[in-house]
């Protein structure tokens, strides 16, 4: 009788058919994953940048709406304001933050106190000015880039020892554009006041206080435009996200200087008072 044959286990693997189809599997996924990475990544980004801007907003429109003079971080992360004027006086003038080292397209004057930003964006949009038994209109453009007041301390002007800030943390900042828009509640000018006639439908529609800097009741616009990045010839260019934050200030303007930074206009911010200012205590131009 023959003896029994020891048992052989089976030797099992996989064939190089599955391992082609394992590895075509795992290719077709990851091209999957790796295309929804960059999307996921952009929203991240987008969410953030959107953050920042909401906070920011806020941060400004308080400073705005309270006259705040003594905000360090309006001169630390201000790039420059360009204010911009039409009508019956005209000029273009940028202000330039302590911290930008950029070329400007046009006559500069330095930021130095936060009260300089404040005023500036402040501006009334429309305003009306008396010259002689005149009634014209000024219309003011503001527009402002800052870096973000809520980014991270990377990004932020940080002195050693009271040297210039290490340029390197401005590279990858995030920066804005605002455009300001302080509009007032107003009416039709005085009965007998002469009214140019290029100008009788913005009067009419603007203000019947003669030389006065603006109603009580004003409707305070931000428009966020972001991000502002560099191109290859040196100019910074806006993107296409864009966020406008509204708010209403009940209060009239207290006066800072008749002399706004060197070129003769008044410069003025909210105070919360809801006291009518005296007319003939106003500055005439």
């Amino acid at each position: 009788m023959r003896a029994a044959l020891p048992y052989r286990r089976r030797a099992a693997a996989f064939t190089m058919t599955e391992i082609a189809l394992c590895i075509a599997v795992i290719g077709i996924a990851m091209v999957a994953i790796i295309g929804v990475l960059p999307s996921g990544l952009n929203v991240q980004k987008q969410n953030r940048e959107e953050t920042l801007v909401a906070q920011d907003a806020q941060f400004l429109i308080e400073a705005v709406r309270s006259g705040s003079l003594g905000v360090s971080d309006l001169t630390n992360q201000v790039d420059y304001i360009r204010w911009r004027r039409f009508g019956a006086f005209t000029g273009d003038n940028f202000y330039r933050g302590p911290n930008y080292k950029e070329a400007l397209p046009g006559a500069e004057v330095p930021i130095t106190q936060a009260w300089q930003v404040v005023a500036l964006l402040s501006l009334p949009r429309y305003e009306t000015v008396v010259v002689g038994q005149k009634v014209l209109v000024v219309e003011n453009i503001v527009t402002a880039q800052f870096r973000s007041f809520t980014s991270p301390f990377s990004e932020k002007s940080y002195r050693d020892a009271g040297s210039a800030p290490d340029p390197t943390r401005f590279t990858t900042a995030f920066r804005y554009q605002i455009e300001v828009e302080a509009n007032t509640a107003v009416t039709r000018p005085p009965a007998g006041v002469m009214v140019p006639s290029t100008s009788t439908n913005l009067v009419l529609a603007l203000s019947n206080q003669q030389g006065r800097l603006d109603e009580t009741l004003s409707d305070l616009r931000l428009t966020f435009q972001w991000p502002v990045f560099r191109v290859p010839s040196g100019d910074f260019r806006v993107g296409a996200n864009r966020r406008t934050f509204r708010t209403q200030i009940f209060g009239t303007r207290q006066l800072l200087t008749t002399n706004f930074l060197g070129n003769g206009r008044p410069a003025s911010r909210f105070n919360g008072s809801p006291l009518v200012t005296n007319i003939a205590n106003l500055p005439r131009f």
